[in-house]
């Protein structure tokens, strides 16, 4: 636990102080004479880390990224730490004077919350997609600059996550331990502007903004707490799509007044999201939402940061596959000694689309079924917890209308913005994984709403104690969780260090180049690259060395 915690205050200084100097930058560039109290601790430190995943987007087509660069980071950020000391000390005892003014029991859900998250990510990491291809993918980012051709030895190894990227600066291995903290440091800051956000929104006229917090952090909690000490680009989306939608609501009213500080941090969420996990594509219609006033400035600037993200992404998936967006061989544009084969791709996507269909079945038997052919197999193979969710979600076409109705255009627009991203998500890979965000967003949008309604009406008295109810729940979830913390108390060496990375037994073989295979297993884990599941027949060095990447031969 200490190491981890020691990780995470890491990650969270260089964020913040990075966040806070592009803070300063902008003002600067605006015009804004405006030093301190520009944003909340959790903005500052979503600015640094978005903005530094997308620098490390850029450093990653020509250099490894690893320990070098994160100590060069860690630098950087003290030098700026110590530049910026002073207006810093204003914001962070400010922030500390609000945090103060929360009730008792408030600060202990937030102590409690924050020792069981560090209890969950400190064990096994057990996602199978960390062991089959994240720490494969880290691995050669740490070690080398953008492979060509990479996805010819493993598929996996091309559908290209910006998340990777950043992972690579911010995954730590120590002997046979491997600690990926991102996700977790990014949860515990959500879940704080949550637990914060429901507090000060506990009075008359928004108790159903209070009530949406701590439905969010309940369905997150059952959601994302298996995977959160994984390298998975599916929860950092899940938290990106949240904070997104959190800072779209509070803003509402700001939003009509231009502020090129909050324009760019949503639009780094937004498109940093997409970057991360291509499934987010519809997210960007909510950028549509920041155009009410000033559109050609405004649509300009989107521009802009929308080229500026999704250039290395782009130019990542040129290298790694030959592909523009990899497994879409529809966009269909280079012709490169690296490509990965039209047959391949085309298989990739299918296998991807399909197991989240109807998973355990061959893609080879669910690719022709019609929508009311594989519906009741996919529902039936829904975890009870997920089934709630997405009936819940239905409902959201109800509200919808209501809210239409009531002329409540703005948070119409949020939920038209949900419902098209989960539609989208249907028709695509329905895997609830792969919309995690949306899915919570919007049963816990739908639950407020109703709140809302009930809150002027003659059930408002349900309203009142709906909160409390849902607080003692939340108090239920810790406790039904208190497995994670009995694990520390029984083995005393996790309240030092997390359990270590699994490993797998692995045979060497040879074409062209050494590679290894695991022995009775699918997943490589974080053993030495290269390392695939299957053995190599056609696939050979593009020239002397593992950087030189690796193309497909015809025999």
């Amino acid at each position: 636990m200490i190491l981890v915690f020691l990780i995470w205050s890491l990650a969270f200084f260089v964020f913040f102080v990075l966040g806070f100097s592009i803070v300063k930058l902008i003002n600067r560039i605006a015009g804004n004479k405006v030093t301190t109290a520009n944003l909340h601790l959790d903005e500052y430190f979503f600015m640094g880390f978005l903005t530094l995943a997308t620098l490390c987007g850029y450093l990653s087509i020509w250099i490894p990224i690893g320990y070098r660069l994160l100590i060069f980071v860690s630098l950087l950020s003290f030098l700026l730490f110590i530049i910026y000391f002073k207006e810093i000390r204003i914001l962070v005892g400010g922030s500390i004077s609000e945090f103060s003014l929360l009730k008792k029991p408030e600060t202990l859900l937030i102590i409690l919350l924050a020792i069981l998250l560090l209890t969950v990510v400190i064990q096994k990491v057990t996602w199978y997609d960390t062991g089959l291809y994240h720490a494969q993918s880290i691995q050669w980012i740490q070690k080398y600059a953008v492979v060509p051709g990479l996805g010819n030895i493993h598929g996996r190894l091309a559908t290209n996550s910006m998340f990777f990227v950043i992972c690579g600066l911010f995954t730590f291995k120590i002997k046979d331990i491997l600690i990926f903290p991102l996700n977790g440091i990014c949860y515990v800051v959500l879940i704080i502007r949550l637990l914060s956000q429901s507090s000060i929104d506990a009075k008359p006229g928004s108790i159903w903004k209070s009530v949406m917090y701590i439905v969010l952090i309940l369905i997150s909690l059952i959601t994302m707490i298996p995977t959160l000490n994984s390298a998975s680009p599916d929860i950092i989306c899940g938290i990106l799509i949240i904070y997104a939608f959190i800072l779209l609501i509070n803003h509402e009213e700001k939003i009509m007044h231009f502020d090129l500080k909050n324009l760019v941090l949503f639009n780094l969420l937004v498109f940093n999201c997409i970057s991360f996990k291509v499934s987010s594509l519809f997210l960007i219609i909510s950028l549509v939402l920041y155009f009410d006033k000033d559109v050609i400035k405004r649509g300009l600037i989107t521009i802009i940061l929308g080229i500026l993200i999704f250039t290395p992404y782009l130019i990542r998936n040129y290298y790694l596959s030959g592909y523009l967006i990899y497994p879409f061989p529809s966009i269909d544009i280079f012709n490169v000694d690296w490509k990965i084969p039209i047959e391949k791709a085309i298989d990739e996507k299918a296998w991807i689309v399909n197991w989240a269909k109807i998973p355990g079945v061959s893609y080879l038997e669910v690719i022709n079924l019609k929508v009311s052919e594989w519906i009741i197999p996919w529902f039936k193979n829904l975890s009870d917890n997920n089934r709630i969710f997405l009936l819940v979600n239905s409902f959201s076409i109800i509200t919808f209308i209501i809210m239409v109705l009531k002329k409540d255009y703005f948070l119409a627009s949020i939920q038209f913005i949900i419902l098209i991203n989960l539609i989208f998500w249907f028709l695509m890979a329905p895997d609830p994984r792969f919309a995690y965000g949306f899915i919570i967003f919007g049963f816990s949008l739908t639950i407020a709403f109703l709140i809302k309604i009930l809150e002027y009406s003659k059930l408002s008295v349900i309203s009142k104690y709906f909160k409390i109810c849902l607080t003692f729940l939340l108090l239920f979830i810790i406790f039904y969780n208190k497995s994670y913390a009995l694990a520390v108390l029984r083995k005393h060496s996790l309240m030092l260090q997390p359990e270590p990375f699994e490993t797998v037994e692995t045979k060497a073989y040879n074409s062209g180049f050494d590679y290894r295979i695991p022995v009775n297993d699918d997943k490589c884990f974080n053993a030495e690259i290269p390392c695939v599941p299957y053995q190599i027949s056609n696939v050979v060095l593009r020239g002397t060395d593992l950087q030189d990447g690796f193309k497909v031969v015809k025999k």
